[in-house]
């Protein structure tokens, strides 16, 4: 299965049991009464994945049909203090400015933010088909593919995107990352923390995604359907984006997924320059502190992106 580094690398045991413990009857109730008073719970599913949210897919059925919904709610405790930024309400005004784009994106049905009805805030979503993606039949079509639904989240209205979303800000701060112990190449690392703590290169800002990889992409039948997960929606450089996909590509595929990438976007949106390498050491140093500690063949392949984004900018 390919996922992303916050699914498969960071240190997520602690909060996998609250992530999927069963909602409580409260917020199944205003689930149900959102899709239709009249309605019927048929299941109640949890959905791996992710470190803040609990995700749950409800079945409601009602007189003429059955659906099938996302309830999404903040159950880790500390999400106030440590991603004020990114609050529900926050994800939900992201979904209002979805809503009227031409990405393929789930619909907000319904926001608790307060809460009232539920036991935490929480915001309840249609379910869209597809699958996360494991190792693509056709990487060049995969590829081209996720570049092409980026490029719709960037023509978003960069006027009500700048008014509606919280600007880009990095995880983490220059006092809180080291290099890892197991890197192969420290002095690489040592410049890339100094160099990516640094000013960011001047690029004008677009409506972000800010955490898009393939794991928060869903796939049918080897097709793009859905784009998920914004939580962290921003007002920042597309390049973000454009990063962040990178990383993680590199860590599933090998760097020429990367650079197949970024060659995909380039040749959809017409952009003439490369990017620029600072934002790929700004996403890579962004993981640091939640790494593991020991080595592993995708921290292996995230070591070597990082070695030859630092030599790029010497």
């Amino acid at each position: 299965m390919l996922v992303s580094m916050t699914d498969s690398i960071f240190r997520a045991e602690a909060a996998t049991e609250t992530l999927l413990r069963l909602p409580p009857r409260e917020a199944v109730e205003w689930v149900r009464r959102s899709v239709d008073r009249g309605g019927r719970v048929l299941s109640i599913e949890p959905l791996a994945g992710g470190m803040s949210h609990g995700n749950h897919l409800i079945r409601v059925e009602t007189a003429h049909s059955t659906h099938e919904v996302v309830l999404r709610r903040w159950v880790r405790p500390d999400w106030r203090e440590t991603d004020p930024e990114f609050s529900p309400a926050q994800e939900a005004a992201a979904y209002g400015l979805l809503a009227s784009s031409a990405v393929s994106a789930p619909c907000l049905l319904a926001t608790d933010t307060e809460p009232i009805e539920c036991d935490v805030p929480a915001i309840l979503l249609t379910r869209m088909p597809g699958t996360r993606p494991t190792k693509p039949a056709n990487m060049s079509s995969f590829l081209a593919q996720l570049a092409a639904a980026l490029q719709l989240v960037h023509e978003i209205s960069p006027r009500l995107a700048s008014l509606t979303l919280p600007p880009y800000r990095p995880y983490y701060v220059r006092d809180q990352l080291r290099a890892p112990a197991w890197t192969r190449w420290p002095s690489a690392w040592e410049c890339a923390i100094e160099m990516a703590t640094g000013p960011e290169p001047a690029e004008p800002a677009v409506f972000i995604h800010r955490d898009y990889h393939p794991g928060n992409t869903l796939w049918a039948d080897d097709e793009l359907t859905a784009i998920v997960d914004w939580t962290t929606a921003s007002w920042g450089s597309r390049s973000v984006d454009l990063a962040h996909m990178r990383a993680n590509l590199a860590m599933s595929f090998g760097v020429e997924a990367a650079d197949g990438f970024l060659s995909a976007y380039r040749s959809v949106v017409g952009l003439p320059a490369d990017l620029d390498p600072y934002w790929d050491l700004r996403v890579a140093v962004d993981f640091l502190p939640e790494l593991r500690s020991e080595i592993s063949p995708q921290l292996a392949r995230l070591d070597d992106f990082v070695a030859r984004a630092v030599a790029a900018l010497l």
